[in-house]
Parts: structure tokens; sequence; C-alpha cells
């Protein structure tokens, strides 16, 4: 697979965007000023305990607490190693705990945090409270005994308990060695800021946007990185110093066009944000994400096939199935999913099926899992969300509709303004004030409305189409009148 990754800057963001085979599939933004906390590590301070809810929450020092479930609290981080999962009843508000992130803020929610602390490397992951060892599922089978063997020998010298990824394919016994003991003294430091004791704090900051991306695709992938900033591809290319310098590649924009409109990333990402989505074929899908779960519908739209309904529904659905896993990668969404494809009769077609969207799953770097077709023909899958989506990204809720995108019917908002002129004088003048919205209405509609004959109505640039002004006219302009 040909893997480019883009890296651009400019005076407000870091932006990172993700080709693969030429398609855009995944789209990273982070603003100067700020860095993502997914991966940081803190000493937090115990603010609340809910037995109730199997759930703690703890002060990191961020706007919004952290949540920690007991599910995400094994081992519990007191400084032993492989304890059995410790109660959340024995945690008592003003106690201090390690604590890492490994989900952001999400609408009300305040960042997810795990006491199974990792420091991830690019060939490795290390977990300073565990001894086991272990291997990526990805890595062939071959491959994994042999990492396995070379980790059990290695390990000997450090504590602790590592992880080979998926990069870590066909690297070297000194590679491995030379990163375990990067990360060893890499946790060596953050156990000297844990015993000074103050929560509380930032102990371990994750890497920034563009490193992050080269540590979790680029080394994976074995692709190229194209950047318009030079001193970060300085940055980058020292982080890759000595890991397989040959297999990636960096190339440094000097073309005076800006690099994302070369790549045509905004036009793309603009359609990406639209409910629907248009297939080659002339079938389309429908994204509809909702507070609980993601909906996607997929329909036949145009296409109309050629052999039979069971064949026509069967080709969509599986051009359907690689648009929906790229529009769920591009668009970061996550949680519960639910996609209504097109029935289909016949076991072998919805047997296909499931199987060429586990293959389009592969390439995702999110952690999914994927359930059969049901008996009403959906499919129900999770895909691990660690960010925000990229809709809350470059949208806001409107404050007209409140982000239930709907905004009251004219004759609504007539009314309205009707009942409230019921309580005003009949020899008196009114002006009211009105959008377009509702004067259009008015005016296509005029003599089918009783409307009282002591108002003036008046189209205004009002942003809320709903609302309407009611001012009293002046005496002397009512006499003129």
């Amino acid at each position: 697979m040909n893997v480019e990754l883009i890296a651009a800057k400019d005076y407000l963001f870091t932006k990172i965007a993700l080709f693969e085979n030429g398609k855009l599939v995944e789209y990273f933004i982070e603003p100067k000023h700020l860095c993502g906390i997914v991966g940081n590590i803190y000493l937090g301070k115990v603010n609340k305990v809910l037995p109730g809810v199997d759930c703690a929450f703890i002060d990191i020092g961020l706007e919004k607490d952290g949540f920690l479930y007991k599910g995400d609290m094994i081992p519990f981080l007191s400084g032993e190693r492989e304890q059995k999962p410790h109660p959340l009843k024995s945690l008592n508000v003003g106690d201090k705990i390690v604590v890492q992130v490994t989900k952001e803020s999400i609408g009300q929610k305040g960042p997810r945090l795990t006491t199974c602390i990792s420091l991830p490397g690019n060939y490795l992951v290390f977990s300073p409270y565990s001894s086991k060892i272990g291997v990526s599922k990805k890595v062939s089978d071959s491959e994994r005994e042999r990492l396995k063997s070379m980790l059990s020998v290695l390990k000997r010298d450090f504590e602790g308990g590592f992880i080979a990824r998926t990069a870590a394919e066909s690297a070297s016994s000194d590679e491995l060695s030379s990163e375990m003991q990067s990360l060893v003294e890499q946790w060596s430091l953050i156990s000297l800021k844990i015993k000074k004791g103050d929560a509380p704090t930032l102990l371990h900051q994750e890497l920034s946007l563009p490193l992050k991306a080269v540590r979790e695709i680029l080394v994976k992938s074995k692709g190229k990185l194209i950047t318009d900033d030079e001193e970060l591809a300085e940055e980058i290319s020292s982080s890759l110093n000595g890991i397989k310098e040959k297999e990636i590649k960096i190339t440094l924009w000097k073309n005076e066009k800006d690099i994302l409109e070369e790549y045509n990333v905004e036009p793309e990402l603009e359609e990406a944000l639209k409910p629907r989505v248009w297939l080659s074929s002339g079938g389309c899908i429908v994204i509809q994400p909702t507070e609980a779960l993601v909906a996607i519908d997929v329909n036949s739209g145009r296409f109309v096939g050629k052999k039979s309904l069971e064949e026509t529904a069967f080709k969509i659905n599986l051009e359907a199935a690689e648009e929906i896993v790229r529009q769920l990668r591009l668009r970061n969404l996550g949680g519960i999913i639910v996609i209504d494809f097109i029935d289909m009769a016949e076991k072998s077609h919805r047997e296909q099926l499931i199987q060429r969207l586990q293959e389009f799953l592969k390439a995702d770097f999110a952690k999914t899992r994927i359930l059969k077709i049901s008996e009403f023909g959906l499919v129900e899958m999770t895909r691990k969300r660690t960010s925000k989506p990229l809709e809350k990204i470059y949208y806001t809720t409107c404050p007209c509709c409140e982000g239930k995108g709907k905004i009251k019917a004219p004759w609504r908002v007539l009314n309205g303004i009707l009942k409230q002129l019921q309580n005003t004088s009949k020899e008196k003048m009114y002006l009211v004030k009105v959008s377009s919205y509702v004067k259009k209405f008015i005016d296509e509609n005029d003599g089918m409305f009783d409307l009282p004959q002591n108002i003036i109505i008046e189209e205004d640039k009002i942003k809320d189409p709903s609302k309407f002004e009611i001012k009293r006219l002046p005496s002397n302009f009512e006499k003129n009148i």
C-alpha cells in the first residue's frame, strides 16, 4: 500500500493528512497553543468516589476532572506489580494516584483515565507495572515467535513488561535493546516526579501531533512524509535516527502553492462533512451521528443494476463497505456504529460482505469490533474514539436551532406575534420586525390571515429566523397614519 503523510503548519494549526493509495483516509488537526492530552501521564488527586457507578473523578489539573472506571484500575498503581484488581471503595477523597489519559474530553464528559500506564516507542510499548511480554496480533506467526524469543532474552536486563508493535517486524536485537533502554530511562524520570508528591501535576507529555503520527502511522507502514515546515522535517528526521531511515522518506515541500491545496484536502473534508456520500456506482450512504450511536444507511440511489435485485444489492454493499470504513476514519467517528446495508437473501453474499468489511478495517489504526449481520439486516460494530470527531472540530452548535437542525415553522412565529399583540392597545400603532424567512411567508399568503390593522410588518436582518421584535410607534406617527 502506498502511504503518504502530509504535515502542514500555519499561524493557527498543525494539520496532518493521511493518504492511502492516493485517497484521503484520515485527518488530524491541533491548535498550535494546545497539544492533545491522550497519552499524557498525571499525578492526580481523587475528588469524588462513586461506588454506585463504579467510577472515581480525578483532578489532573485540567478544566474538567478525569473519570476513572473500576475496570481501568488494573493494576492499581501503588508501586507494586501484578496486583489483583483494586477495589474502588478503597480510594478516598484527597488520595494521590498516577493515571494516564486514554480519551479526550468529549461533550460534557471529562477525559477518560486508566492506571494501566504504558509508554509507547517506535517498536515497543513499555508497561512499568507489568512483567508480561507480548507481540501485536497484526504481526505474522513466524515473526511473532522470533520477537517473543528475542524479548524474553532482552528483558532479563530490565524490569517491567514489553509489547512488540507491528513496526517491530524485522527489527534487530540491537534496535529493540536500544529502545528498551530508552523507555526504561524515560520511566525513571517520571518516577522521580512521582516521588516529589505534588498533585495534580503533569508527569509526562505525549509527543506532538506530527511526531505521534509518524510513530503511530509512518513507522508501521514504511511510507513517506511530505511537510512544508523545515524545522518540523528536521525534528522528525531526528526522531527517526537509527530507525529504518531507508524505508521512510522525508520530503520538504518547496512549491509556492499550499501543500493542502495541492492535495485537495479541504474540498475532500467538506464532502466528508455532508450526511450523504455518493458512490461511483450511483449508490449512496447516509451517515447520521447521534448522541448514542452512529447510524449509517446504504441506498441503491441511482444504480439499478443489470442482472437481479440480489446482485445489485451485493455490488452496492461491497462498494459501500469500503467507503464506510474510509468515512469512519476520515470523520473520526467512534462508539457504537449501526450499518443498515441493502437486504440480501443469499447467505454467501452476507458472509462475503462481513469478510470484506473486516478486511477494510485492518487498515484502520483505531481498535474495532464487528458482529455478524443481525436478523434485521443490520451490522453492529464498535470503533475506539480517543479524540473529537471532525464535525465537532469544524462546526459548532447553531445558536438558532440549538443543534436540533430544525427551526420553528413560519406560521408558529406568526402565531407568537399575534398572541403578543392581543395584550396591546388597538388604538396604538406597532412595528413588527421579522426575518426574511417569516416576511416571505406572510407575503406569499397575503389575505389568508386576518392581521390587525394597527401593525406594520417590516423585514429585518435577524440572525435567528424564529425571532421577532415588536415596537410601539411614536404618537406623532400614529396621528399621521
